[in-house]
């Protein structure tokens, strides 16, 4: 403050000395005049004073405006300080606070762990206790397994032998049961066979039997043809089919000789080029050539026009060319 009253002063005062001039009364006087002079000179050096004053305060007052600058920074440095104070203050009782409740909780668990402790050894006493009746337990427990296998080794043995015995007498009424199903289908069978000899006519058989030979069921028709045989019905008719079945299964043998019974009992009959045909390649099939072309030339003089003749005369020209590569 009070620089700021110098600073504001001396700028009147030099003002004063430059701006004063002597009065008429000293113009006239020539004294006055030197001490005018003097005046102005000790006036000038006051100016070059006051100057240099005023530099002084300028820079004073500089410096003043530094140190507030720096006291106010300080000031407030000091006050975050003590803010800070009050803060770490604060921390410090949150802490003691916090460190208080851990020494409590650090208690509890100290009081708790020795509980543990105290129940870890009941339960080891307990455990070794259970351990020592197990370990009596497995002793008897062996024992008895020892003693169960023993007897289960001996009931298996048994059980096997009655399983064999049982086993042994299913397979026999299996086979029993096997047997009995045989001659009940066999039974069943044969009166489905003997069936039509409850027909009161013959020639109902008859036509039976020619109706199942076409149809290609051939068991059937060759019972019927020989119960019309055993009843000396038609006796040349049955011979030749039985000759037919017999040769579509390739009895040849069996062929030939219901063919002969059949010729021998009427070579007149209408179906006899188809039994000399027949009788041809069934002596060709067992490999007799001469009986085979026999009946082939006699198929072909007795029936020069029928159709089973031109058969015949093939079977004719091919034994008759290995006959003649034979010499």
């Amino acid at each position: 403050m009070f620089l700021k009253q110098i600073k504001f002063f001396i700028p009147f005062v030099l003002a004063a000395f430059l701006v004063a001039e002597p009065s008429a009364f000293e113009q006239q006087s020539g004294a006055t005049k030197t001490d005018i002079k003097n005046l102005k000179d000790n006036a000038l050096n006051l100016s070059s004073i006051l100057l240099d004053l005023q530099g002084r305060v300028e820079t004073l007052e500089q410096v003043q405006h530094g140190l507030q600058s720096l006291y106010d920074g300080q000031n407030q440095k000091l006050q975050k300080l003590l803010l800070d104070i009050d803060n770490h203050n604060l921390s410090i009782e949150e802490i003691q606070t916090r460190l208080e409740i851990f020494k409590e909780g650090l208690d509890q668990i100290k009081d708790e762990q020795k509980n543990w402790l105290q129940e870890q050894q009941k339960f080891a006493t307990l455990f070794e206790e259970v351990n020592q009746k197990i370990r009596e337990l497995s002793t008897i427990t062996t024992d008895l397994n020892t003693l169960v296998l023993k007897e289960f080794d001996n009931l298996t043995q048994e059980l096997k032998k009655q399983a064999d015995v049982v086993l042994l007498n299913q397979e026999n009424i299996q086979k029993l049961g096997v047997e009995i199903e045989k001659f009940y289908t066999d039974r069943q069978k044969e009166q489905e066979r003997t069936a039509f000899k409850q027909s009161a006519k013959q020639s109902d058989i008859l036509k039976e039997a020619k109706r199942l030979f076409q149809e290609k069921q051939y068991d059937q028709a060759r019972d019927r043809f020989v119960y019309l045989l055993e009843r000396n019905y038609k006796r040349a008719e049955a011979n030749y089919y039985l000759g037919q079945i017999a040769y579509t299964k390739k009895y040849y043998e069996d062929a030939i000789f219901y063919y002969r019974e059949s010729a021998t009992l009427d070579d007149k009959a209408k179906y006899m080029p188809t039994l000399l045909l027949n009788v041809a390649k069934s002596f060709e099939a067992i490999k007799d050539h001469k009986n085979a072309l026999q009946f082939a030339q006699s198929l072909l003089a007795l029936y020069p026009k029928s159709k089973e003749a031109k058969e015949a005369e093939k079977i004719k020209t091919k034994l008759k060319g290995e006959k003649k590569d034979g010499k």
